[in-house]
Parts: structure tokens; sequence; C-alpha cells
């Protein structure tokens, strides 16, 4: 893969991948920026979000389920101090539709975040992975993903 990233002004800039699209990116004001666009983490934990949406649904699908409602809640935690790193992500799966178990949505969170997400399992095992499920506006508990320490001994 490979990326372009062209300087427009300020902290603002375009980028763009094999797919030929430009996305934008900016810093917010406090760092220098006009907050214009997504910054750098913004877009990073978009992308983690989107790449476990796409594994959970295609999880379903395969599972022969109807889903009429799916959407991602995600929430990073991130240091106080330089350099602000992830140490925390909480998904919150709302999913609506018939015949689906929440232990269903369950296994599709957790098969995604330990073994298909590229994007979620880049980010270092330190980073605490928390899950819940909202099924057809019952909110489940909150539950850990374990990371498995041997994903990131692999060559």
């Amino acid at each position: 893969m490979k990326v372009c990233i062209r300087h427009v002004d300020g902290h603002a800039f375009m980028a763009k991948s094999d797919s030929n699209h430009w996305i934008p990116f900016d810093t917010g004001v406090p760092s220098g920026g006009s907050g214009a666009a997504n910054d750098p983490v913004q877009l990073f934990i978009i992308a983690c979000g989107g790449c476990v949406s796409i594994d959970v649904v295609n999880f379903l699908k395969k599972s022969r389920k109807d889903v009429t409602l799916y959407e991602l809640d995600l929430e990073a935690t991130r240091a106080e101090t330089q350099p602000r790193i992830v140490r925390a992500l909480s998904f919150n799966a709302k999913v609506n539709g018939e015949n689906i178990s929440e232990d269903l949505v369950k296994r599709a969170l957790e098969l995604s975040l330990t073994k298909y997400c590229s994007v979620s399992l880049s980010l270092d095992r330190s980073v605490i992975f928390k899950a819940r499920v909202t099924l057809n506006g019952v909110r489940g508990e909150l539950f850990e993903i374990p990371r498995d320490a041997a994903l990131y001994d692999r060559q």
C-alpha cells in the first residue's frame, strides 16, 4: 500500500492511498491547526471502527441473520501526556434484528478484535479493548476482550 500526503496550508493536509480518494486531515486549534477536518488519531480510530464493523456485519450475514440496524460507537482513552497514545478502546455495537442473540454479536466482536481486524490488531497489546452490545435497544454489560500476546510475537 502506498499513500501520498500533500500539505495544503498550516496544519491542513490531504492524503490519498491506492484507492485514489483524497481525505483531508488537520489538527485542532490548540495544536495550531484550524480544526477543519479530523486529525490523524481521529482518522485512525475511525479506521479501527470501520474495520471492526465490516467484520461484525459479515459475521452476522454469514450466520444468516437479518440485521435491520448496525451502529458502532467507539470511544478512545488516551494518555494525558505527550505522545498521548491510545490506552483503551471501548466498542458499543448497536444491533437490531430478528433472531440475533447478544452472544452472537459478542462472538463477532471478539473474533474481529482478536483475529481479523488488522487496524485494531496493529495497536500495541497493552491497549485495552472493552465492548458492549446493545441488542434491539437492550443494553448489555461491558466486557473486556483479551489480547493474545502470541499474535504479537509472530514475524
